[in-house]
């Protein structure tokens, strides 16, 4: 920005007379959301002598300027800076007045302009919302030799090698109703970001203040710019008038040396021709001179479109269930394609149970069921205005032990946090991720800040996986035979059947050295009970390698954890051991064949009969289902999980744990409404899931009588988890933890009608 005389007093007039108000402004909930407009901004100004200019630095979206009452400039866009020329006026005071039309109505609607993404959060906005000043100099932002240099699939900043460790910022700002946020503002957010872990912020589809990428490269941070078009309307006709504003905003940004990469656009598809996606890619490459540059964030392997990408390095958006993780990584690794590097241009979600109760009695405008304060406009999320009203989380917070939730969905974010991005880490084809998301929105509660831009996880817990060097465990694998042939299979990395506790442990890095690593087993009460150390290992600059081997004859069950420690990096992973149990007395009826590797069972009356199919008006101890009866779910994304009845809890623990419940975790839930004609209405939920964005509650886990039935899967099967209950230690204490608690503790059960009631 120019040091120039900042003009911020002004008036608004929405049609009925002007208000005095101060620029930065936005108009925001003083009209209906939806109105687009014309509003009128007026302030008088006393030209100084030379050759003045009145720069603007960002109306939305269609700016038309008078100087007393003579039209001098019409400008459209959101994103770029504009003069107006007031050099006839030198000496004298005039008014001036600007018309705004904001964009998402019907003369400027979000998809033919470039609106960005935050019509899709919440809605477009209107107003002068970034400063305007008085100036006397011709800015010309001139392309700065590159800070970074890309050698292979590594990426290296002044020479000194670079993981990009960023976090997807959408420029949401409920309060201020426009993305230009204060000076201290910024600080704070950079201040926080960096004791996080995080090196790096994806302005994703939003131009920032400049003074952010200032703070942020005295901070030693870097930025990423993705440029504000996602999903557009082009045509033949309207591609000119994108290249030029494109143009404009790259220009205006390119002097800022810690643009660490520049994406033209995000999750396209096939809205852009293959045509203009490689043009805008040949202009940002031609403006700024960066080696990090791509068409099209997410890419079209992933989002759809002609294959055919531009660019410098590859960039991907995986969002997965957390035992499909791994495989989804490594179904993005180079091969034998070109090296480059690939980054995680989104990942790592998860929507967690936001505080209802706070949010209505703070009643903010963008929560409300209300036309006027929050159309839904172009947004495909849109549950909470008629969630927050009638949820019993909101309603009625401690009898729903609405504060215990958001707490167990929190610690099961840092569960899915620290797993997936060590599996990123252990893969160092990746030279970077970006998390998802810097603040909750009105469509998502994945934010690293809450709704009320409270910290959400504090750095000593993300200090361990979220670093320049972090420690890693390396998958064991464990291929079963099934039909004939091997198929992929690993072995849980938390729970083990007693006698070996086995572990490969790996250390990537951003500066390569030579290190030695050193672990211990844990148990309970903090105590030693095994220690030992790798060889000492080099490992090259962004590299992944190996760094010790642990092997423990664990005799009795018990829960412990794995501490490893390497050049004052530090990591550690909660262990469980367990008895290898014995089926002996119970009878399975299993025609899918999950327990087919269970030879224990018997095929004879006995104390249970286990089911993995339904029959009608059969009522076996414990049904297994993952077809009939059931309906698709994320277990891990999406999700927050109520565990009723402790007692039952205490006796199968898997409540909440969730290092065990990976081993076991399912895709979908019970179709309670299909099982009650079968089993009856008296029936107790055990496990019930809670959907945080819809709020639809679905059981997993429910006792009918003396019977259970469940979708968990003690077997297995999907992704990561082992194949088969022989296999799956934490599966088989699951299991066996059921056929000892079937029966009920008591004669009272939870009726369908009443989940809110709680034991």
């Amino acid at each position: 920005m120019a040091n120039g005389e900042l003009v911020s007093n002004w008036s608004v007039d929405y049609g009925d007379g002007p208000t005095e108000i101060t620029v930065p402004h936005a108009w925001g909930q003083d009209v209906p959301v939806e109105w687009e407009g014309p509003v009128v901004y007026r302030t008088t100004v006393v030209v100084p002598e030379g050759s003045p200019k009145l720069r603007f630095h960002g109306v939305s979206y269609l700016a038309v300027v008078r100087i007393d009452g003579v039209k001098v400039v019409q400008h459209a866009g959101i994103w770029d800076a504009f003069d107006v020329s007031m050099h006839e006026f030198a000496g004298q005071s005039v008014e001036i007045s600007v018309e705004v039309t904001k964009n998402g109505g019907t003369t400027y609607p979000v998809r033919e302009v470039m609106s960005g993404f935050l019509p899709y959060v919440f809605h477009t906005f209107g107003g002068i919302f970034r400063p305007v000043e008085v100036v006397s100099d011709d800015v010309v932002h001139t392309t700065k030799p590159s800070r970074f240099e890309v050698r292979g699939g590594k990426i290296y900043a002044d020479d000194r090698p670079v993981h990009l460790r960023g976090l997807l910022h959408w420029g949401w700002y409920p309060e201020l109703g426009h993305p230009h946020p204060s000076g201290d503002a910024i600080q704070k957010e950079i201040d926080r970001t960096a004791q996080l872990g995080f090196n790096t912020i994806k302005f994703c589809l939003w131009m920032p203040p400049h003074e952010y990428l200032e703070r942020l490269a005295a901070a030693g941070m870097f930025a990423w710019i993705e440029l504000p078009i996602w999903d557009p309307l082009l045509t033949p006709e309207s591609e000119p008038r994108f290249l030029q504003e494109f143009e404009r905003i790259v220009a205006q940004y390119r002097h800022h040396d810690n643009v660490i990469a520049w994406t033209a656009a995000c999750e396209l598809g096939s809205s852009v021709s293959l045509a203009f996606r490689e043009k805008l890619t040949q202009t940002l490459e031609q403006l700024t001179g960066s080696p990090m540059v791509k068409d099209n964030s997410g890419g079209s392997e992933m989002y759809g479109g002609d294959l055919r990408e531009f660019g410098t390095f590859d960039d991907f958006h995986p969002y997965a269930d957390v035992p499909f993780f791994p495989p989804l990584l490594d179904s993005l690794l180079p091969g034998a394609r070109p090296p480059r590097p690939i980054l995680l241009g989104e990942t790592n979600d998860i929507d967690v149970h936001r505080d209802l109760a706070r949010l209505l009695e703070a009643a903010p405008f963008w929560a409300q069921a209300s036309d006027d304060l929050n159309a839904k406009g172009v947004r495909w999320q849109y549950d909470l205005p008629s969630v927050l009203p009638r949820t019993r989380f909101a309603l009625s917070p401690v009898e729903n032990r609405h504060a215990r939730l958001m707490e167990s969905s929190r610690r099961k974010a840092i569960f899915i946090r620290k797993t997936v991005t060590e599996a990123i880490r252990a893969r160092d084809a990746f030279s970077g991720y970006v998390l998802t998301g810097f603040r909750d929105t009105p469509i998502s509660s994945s934010g690293f800040f809450d709704d009320f831009d409270e910290v959400r996880f504090e750095p000593e817990e993300t200090e361990a996986w979220n670093g320049q060097d972090v420690l890693f465990r390396l998958p064991v694998r464990r291929p079963p035979w099934v039909n004939g042939g091997n198929r992929p299979g690993f072995r849980d990395p938390w729970t083990f059947f007693v006698g070996t506790v086995y572990a490969r442990v790996g250390l990537a890095v951003e500066q390569g050295r030579t290190v030695r690593a050193h672990w211990a087993i844990l148990d309970g009460a903090g105590k030693e009970v095994a220690t030992g150390s790798g060889p000492e290992t080099s490992i090259a600059d962004l590299s992944s390698l190996q760094v010790c081997e642990v092997s423990w004859k664990c005799p009795t069950p018990g829960e412990f954890s794995l501490v490893v420690e390497c050049d004052n990096v530090r990591n550690a992973w909660p262990i469980w051991v367990v008895a290898k149990p014995d089926f002996e007395g119970w009878s399975v009826d299993d025609p899918t064949g999950k327990f087919a590797d269970l030879p224990f069972f018997t095929h004879r009356g006995g104390f249970g009969r286990i089911s993995t199919q339904f029959r009608e008006g059969d009522k076996p101890s414990i049904l297994f289902l993952d077809a009939e009866h059931t309906r698709p779910a994320p277990f891990w994304r999406e999700s927050a999980f109520k565990f009723r009845n402790d007692l039952f809890w205490e006796r199968v623990p898997f409540a909440e744990r969730w290092e065990r419940l990976h081993a076991i975790a399912t895709d979908r839930v019970l179709d309670i409404d299909a099982l009650v004609p079968h089993f009856g209405r008296e029936h107790e939920v055990l496990m019930n899931r809670v959907d945080t964005r819809t709020y639809e509650e679905s059981p997993l886990l429910v006792r009918f009588g003396h019977g259970i039935v469940t979708s968990l899967r003690p077997y297995g099967g999907l992704g990561v988890q082992p194949i088969g209950t022989s296999r799956n230690p934490a599966g088989a204490a699951f299991l066996r933890g059921l056929m000892e608690n079937v029966a009920p503790d008591s004669a009272r059960f939870i009726e369908a009608e009443s989940p809110a009631e709680e034991s």
